[in-house]
């Protein structure tokens, strides 16, 4: 999945169907190998009405998580034109 600054996504998994803009698209230098590597930053709201109830998060993301399986059922609501 790739992924363009200030899109809107949904990732509907669990029925939670949370809600998220991608705020940060760059790429990561690695000390280890020396190579730099995609990533992007998505800012998520989360509602919820059992435990602690409602938050927001800001999580990263490489480029390899992106493909992985589960992340194929996030829905991008909104282009960007």
């Amino acid at each position: 999945m790739q992924l363009e600054l200030g899109q809107l996504i949904i990732d509907p998994q669990e029925d939670l169907n949370d809600i998220g803009v991608v705020v940060e698209v760059g790429w990561q230098h690695s000390i280890n190998d020396g190579v730099s590597y995609p990533y992007c930053k998505i800012y998520w709201v989360c509602r919820r009405t059992h435990g602690l109830g409602d938050y927001t998060s800001t999580l990263a993301y490489s480029q390899e998580e992106l493909d992985l399986e589960e992340f194929e059922y996030f829905e991008v609501i909104e282009e960007r034109t």
